[in-house]
C-alpha cells in the first residue's frame, strides 16, 4: 500500500489534569476523514486489505484514553521515574500527562500519520515526549524493557487478545507492570484471562468520562 497524504480537518480539545493544562489537535469527524482516505484511494486500494491501517482512528480523542490519562493522574508514584512504553498512543494524550509526572516515556503507534498529530500536542502542550513508528504486533525492533507498558482500547478485533497480551509482555521488564485501559469491549474477558494464564493478576478501576465508565487495570506479574 503506498503512502497517502491527507489533510484532515481538526479541532483543539482541551483537558485539565492537576497543575497541567493539556492541548489535543483532533480529528474534527471521523466519519469525514474516512471520507476523505476514501476519496484519495483508487478502487483497487480500497479493496486491499491494508487499507483498514490507514483509516485515522488514531484522531479521536477516545473516552479509553481519557481514562488512563485520568488514572496515572492520581496515581503518580506509580509512574515517578519510570520508563514508560505506551502502544499505539494515538494523539498521545496518556503519554503527554505520564511526562509531566515525571516519568520517561516513549510513545508508539504504527499509523503513518501519528507521528506528526503526536508532536504537534506536544507543541500545543508546551512539552517534548520521545516517539518512535511501531507495530508492536509485527516489529521486531529492539527497543529495550520498561518498567510500565501501557495502552488504551486495544481490544478492539478477536485477534487481538492473545497479540495484546504477548505485545504488553514482550517489552516489559520482569518486575514490570502493564496499564491498559478498555470501554469493555467484547474481547476483554479473552484477554484478562489470557493474562492470567501468563502469571499476572489484576487490580482495576471504573474511571468516570463524561457519560461513560472506563476499566483501567493494573497488571502485576506473580
Amino acid at each position: 500500500m503506498r503512502q497517502i497524504k491527507v489533510n484532515y480537518k481538526t479541532h483543539m480539545q482541551q483537558r485539565q489534569l492537576g497543575d497541567k493544562l493539556y492541548v489535543m489537535e483532533a480529528i474534527r469527524s471521523l466519519d469525514e476523514a474516512i471520507d476523505q482516505v476514501c476519496e484519495v484511494l483508487t478502487d483497487e486500494e480500497q479493496k486491499d486489505p491494508f487499507a483498514e491501517d490507514l483509516c485515522p482512528y488514531f484522531g479521536i480523542l477516545w473516552p479509553a484514553a481519557e481514562a488512563l490519562s485520568i488514572y496515572l493522574n492520581q496515581n503518580p508514584k506509580l509512574i515517578k521515574n519510570k520508563t514508560i512504553l505506551e502502544l499505539g498512543c494515538g494523539l498521545g494524550y496518556p503519554s503527554l500527562v505520564a511526562t509531566h509526572l515525571g516519568a520517561n516515556v516513549l510513545a508508539t503507534d504504527f499509523h503513518p500519520d501519528v507521528e506528526e498529530y503526536f508532536q504537534r500536542n506536544c507543541r500545543h502542550s508546551n512539552m517534548t515526549c520521545n516517539y518512535q513508528r511501531l507495530n508492536w504486533r509485527e516489529d521486531k525492533k529492539d527497543i529495550g524493557l520498561f518498567d510500565i507498558v501501557m495502552g488504551s482500547d486495544v481490544l478492539y478485533e478477536s485477534k487481538h487478545a492473545s497479540e495484546v497480551v504477548k505485545g504488553l509482555i514482550r517489552f516489559l521488564k520482569p518486575d514490570g507492570k502493564i496499564l491498559l485501559s478498555d470501554p469493555g469491549r467484547n474481547y476483554l474477558q479473552p484477554f484478562l484471562e489470557a493474562m492470567k494464564l501468563q502469571g499476572h493478576v489484576e487490580e482495576s478501576e471504573l474511571i468516570p468520562v463524561k457519560d461513560k465508565e472506563v476499566f483501567v487495570f493494573l497488571f502485576t506479574k506473580i
